[in-house]
């Protein structure tokens, strides 16, 4: 195995273990959850002299379980808090493993003090032309997913509902801002951002921005976020290695959240296109043509980073990049996790 293929499989290999991590601490939350809820209640109904053999009962122990989803916020706690402030910071961990190591930095630190010389300022114009190409990107990525869960609808018969706008609306907008808008941003930019490029970015910058851009679209596990978050992901990454600071791109993806997840929620809680709504779209649409002028213009006029000489990489990406037991694992587990998840909400969506 070459080295490049060494160094990427174990980028898969390294996100393969945060979806467990993450959804493992998720299920021992619920599991720990449910256990202190019925045990509340049982000391509640011994005290009372109540009677004790319904809490046997499983049919019981499913429905507080079950309770925890009629609590949005609860849920969000519970379900993201763990896989965010456990699972993000040990997966960086694993990313920072010594035999992987280009350079000689240890536990969370991918940057060595001369790298962390080369950061840049944007000012303001600059944060607001590339909030501005996020429209764009969101509106092109989302319509290309919507034809292809269309497709896949027509070829099985099972409806690929956007599964994130159907989490949204069962949501208190509290959780919604807390989960989609703060939490969410700052985390997804610390782990694909600040770890994935810190990670992949000697093996070539525009490398590395494909890379954490295509792992960022299938980690969604949703047909119709792959492709805006893809191409964000391409933007946020680009943003990162120019500027080498976090806090743009966690703005900026708070800014699209809000705007494209939060808003929308506001004015419609039940997703309905009402007139309010068709507005606050149609105005996002012109948004969208005005972002995707400048954005033209802006590569026309040469303003892109340009290949990194010198790396293990030559040119823009490497099919070595994907081509590893690593990330070919980690693609399947992502392909089999949409495929799985959108099925089972429109399973779900039927019995109801």
């Amino acid at each position: 195995m070459n080295a490049v293929k060494r160094k990427f499989s174990h980028l898969g290999f390294a996100l393969i273990a945060y979806l467990i991590i993450a959804n493992v601490l998720g299920s021992i939350s619920s599991g720990i959850y449910t256990f202190i809820k019925i045990l509340t209640e049982m000391i509640s109904t011994a005290s009372a002299g109540g009677d004790l053999t319904q809490f046997t009962d499983p049919a019981y122990i499913m429905s507080v379980s079950g309770s925890l989803s009629s609590n949005a916020l609860l849920l969000v706690i519970i379900s993201m808090v763990p896989g965010y402030f456990i699972g993000v910071p040990l997966t960086l961990l694993i990313l920072n493993a010594g035999k992987y190591r280009d350079v000689p930095l240890k536990g969370l630190d991918f940057y060595t003090p001369y790298e962390k010389t080369m950061k840049r300022d944007l000012s303001l114009k600059e944060f607001l032309m590339f909030f501005l190409f996020t429209f764009p990107m969101g509106i092109i990525g989302s319509t290309v997913g919507g034809v292809l869960a269309a497709v896949f609808t027509r070829l099985t018969g099972y409806d690929m509902t956007n599964v994130l706008d159907s989490v949204l609306v069962g949501m208190s907008p509290v959780a919604v801002l807390i989960s989609t808008v703060i939490l969410a941003p700052i985390f997804e930019e610390i782990l694909f951002r600040y770890g994935v490029i810190g990670y992949a970015r000697r093996y070539g910058e525009w490398n590395a921005i494909i890379v954490s851009a295509v792992i960022f679209g299938l980690i969604h596990t949703n047909v119709f976020q792959f492709f805006y978050a893809f191409l964000l992901g391409i933007m946020f990454g680009y943003i990162y290695v120019y500027t080498r600071q976090l806090k743009y791109t966690i703005g900026l993806h708070i800014l699209f959240n809000f705007f494209g997840a939060f808003v929308p929620l506001m004015i419609s809680p039940d997703a309905s296109m009402t007139p309010a709504l068709a507005f606050y779209s149609g105005l996002q649409y012109l948004v969208a043509v005005i972002g995707l002028v400048f954005l033209i213009l802006f590569i026309k006029k040469g303003n892109l980073i340009k290949a990194t000489e010198g790396s293990p990489v030559p040119g823009i990406c490497s099919k070595d990049s994907f081509l590893n037991f690593g990330m070919i694992s980690f693609i399947i587990v992502c392909l089999v996790l949409t495929v799985f998840i959108g099925m089972s909400s429109s399973i779900l969506e039927s019995l109801m």
